[in-house]
This record gives C-alpha cells, sequence and structure tokens, in this order.
C-alpha cells in the first residue's frame, strides 16, 4: 500500500525542510523551487512523511 503525497507549490516556500527530512521524495531544483519526485510513497515511510508535514512552515505539504 502507498501513501500519495500532495504539495500546495502556490504556498510552499522552497526553504529545504521537506528535503532535508525526506530526500527520495522532495528536492530544491537548481530554479530554487521544490520539487516532488514521486507522488506516492510506501506505507514504510509514514512515519517520516508526517514529519516532513509537520515541520513545513507554511503548511504546504500533505497526504491524500
Amino acid at each position: 500500500m502507498s501513501i500519495e503525497v500532495k504539495v500546495d507549490f502556490d504556498r510552499c516556500d522552497a526553504n529545504g525542510t521537506c528535503a532535508a527530512l525526506m530526500p527520495e521524495v522532495f528536492e530544491i531544483g537548481s530554479n530554487s523551487r521544490l520539487e516532488l519526485l514521486t507522488t506516492t510513497v510506501d506505507d514504510e515511510f509514514e512515519g517520516a512523511l508526517e514529519e516532513a508535514i509537520l515541520c513545513c512552515p507554511v503548511g504546504a505539504i500533505s497526504r491524500g
């Protein structure tokens, strides 16, 4: 089973916290904007995703 990852790019300020916590999912691109590398994560990454959601200072990350 997998969990859908959503990013509200209009809210995102690309501070990089999520990329530091989950580099396999989030990356700050060469244009200094957040890039979502995958739209789903396996259940085993649920804890890490929840941490990224909670640590996002602008609340741009959610799960589907």
